[in-house]
């Protein structure tokens, strides 16, 4: 054993909790130590989730709109992409991220230890290197932010080249003639408008009846429609059987139909916590269904554990994490920070169009029996709609009739992932829908859309 090192709070995972939690911690005077067991930090977001997709998916909305030039007055011939160089954008900007993070650790004075972090006794965490060596690290705290890794099917496993997941897509050396993507989720949906939109056939195969199950019923129909303008076909209600690697390519059957060829299949079907093999039988923590039980201040049984992010039952967003990660350290460091609001917590979907929520649907609404109202306004008939070639979607906002407090928002179009940030705002503060008409907005812009749709609720829009 190496010798003990003291810290205030050792921190398991560096992704977008464990490192928003390690810088927030050091900026208010506790000594930090962050563990992770992989070659970079910043976890599944920045490795292989949030940060390349959306790389990539940048490339994707550039290379649509390319191909349109010619409606914006500029004559550019035939446009063609090049896929090795996409790739390379897309691994730079990893690259700089990565490099990023290790400047802010060093700037904030965190201990950085590589290798496999596990709970072992009260104020004791254990470094396992790759090569065997143990080292034992005393805290007054611990925080366990291990995330989650890729759910799998026993029947489909991948091969890297005709049955991939989610981790393997991110380095595809082609975009494939067709792909079969498995699961109608957010990370399926948005690979799937990303390859279609670089020319792949593509077929998503969901077992729910919509796919985005949790987003609103509105907000899905109008995604389909657009989706189906991005050689997308959804299938919706269809049970996945089996899934066979043939060599180049792969079937897949689903039930009551017979086998179909695909180039690639992609297997998409969510995440599970990472709980196992990180000590938490040693501290006394158990688990279910995998993750971490926790109070509302991120606290676990053990009275000096804490857990956030994908290990406990709360949104697996890399937004969510970092929220709960500095709500968790300023609890340590004796802060009293308001608990956490989900209601306002957005999520955020990045497909053409994008889509973005917070709070409920109307589906929730209706099995919940609450009454409610709706004021929806599209994009179309506004003028930055129309100069940004953005007319496709709406903004929705769902409010209760009698205190006009809102209970959900729910937009789909341009920008959509950004213009939710204001609503996210509203509700923490108990915005009125009254008061969001009243607020101005800048014009020309899209967030007008979200003024126009609060008109609706006024008594009539202006520009409809």
């Amino acid at each position: 054993m190496a010798n003990a090192a003291q810290y205030d709070v050792i921190i398991i995972g560096s992704g977008p909790g464990g490192e928003v939690a390690a810088i927030r911690a050091a900026q208010l005077g506790l000594k930090t130590a962050l563990i992770e067991k992989e070659a970079h930090l910043g976890g599944t977001c920045l490795n292989w989730g949030c940060i390349p997709t959306k790389a990539l998916l940048e490339s994707a909305k550039t290379y649509k709109k390319l191909q349109h030039a010619t409606d914006l007055g500029f004559n550019v011939g035939t446009v063609t992409y090049d896929w090795e160089r996409v790739m390379q954008r897309k691994q730079g900007i990893v690259d700089a991220q990565r490099k990023g993070l290790r400047f802010l650790m060093k700037k904030n004075k965190i201990d950085v230890h590589e290798g496999h972090g596990r709970l072992a006794g009260k104020g004791q965490v254990s470094v396992t290197t790759a090569d065997g060596k143990v080292t034992k690290l005393t805290t007054r705290f611990a925080l366990v932010a291990t995330g989650s890794r890729i759910r799998t099917l026993p029947f489909a496993p991948t091969n890297g080249r005709t049955v991939i997941n989610s981790d393997e897509i991110l380095s595809f050396d082609r975009v494939p003639k067709s792909l079969c993507v498995i699961g109608g989720g957010v990370v399926g949906t948005e690979f799937a408008s990303l390859y279609g939109r670089f020319g792949s056939q593509v077929t998503i195969i969901e077992m729910a009846p919509q796919i985005l199950p949790s987003e609103d019923a509105d907000s899905v129909k109008e995604l389909v429609r657009q989706l189906k303008k991005q050689n997308i076909t959804v299938e919706t209600g269809t049970k996945l059987t089996a899934v066979e690697d043939k060599g180049d390519h792969a079937l897949i059957t689903t039930e009551g139909q017979k086998p179909r060829a695909f180039e690639v299949v992609l297997v998409s079907i969510g995440r599970a916590p990472v709980t196992e093999d990180i000590g938490l039988e040693t501290a006394g923590i158990k688990t279910d269904r995998g993750f971490i039980n926790v109070d509302s201040h991120y606290k676990t049984s053990a009275d000096w554990v804490y857990a956030i992010g994908d290990v406990i039952p709360t949104p697996a967003l890399a937004h969510t994490a970092s929220a709960e990660g500095m709500h968790a350290v300023e609890v340590i460091a004796g802060h009293k920070p308001p608990v956490i609001d989900y209601s306002a917590n957005p999520n955020a979907i990045y497909t053409a169009p994008e889509i973005a929520s917070i709070g409920r649907t109307e589906q929730a609404l209706k099995e919940a029996k609450v009454e409610y109202k709706v004021a929806q306004f599209p994009f179309a008939p506004m003028a930055r709609a129309k100069i940004d070639d953005a007319t496709e979607g709406f903004v929705k906002i769902i409010y209760e009739p009698k205190y006009r407090e809102l209970l959900g928002v729910h937009i789909i179009g341009a920008k959509a992932t950004e213009m939710i940030a204001e609503f996210s705002l509203g509700k923490i503060l108990e915005t009125t829908v009254d008061e969001i008409a009243h607020t101005i907005h800048p014009h020309p812009t899209i967030s007008e859309t979200i003024m126009e749709a609060a008109h609706v609720a006024m008594g009539g829009a202006i520009h409809l």
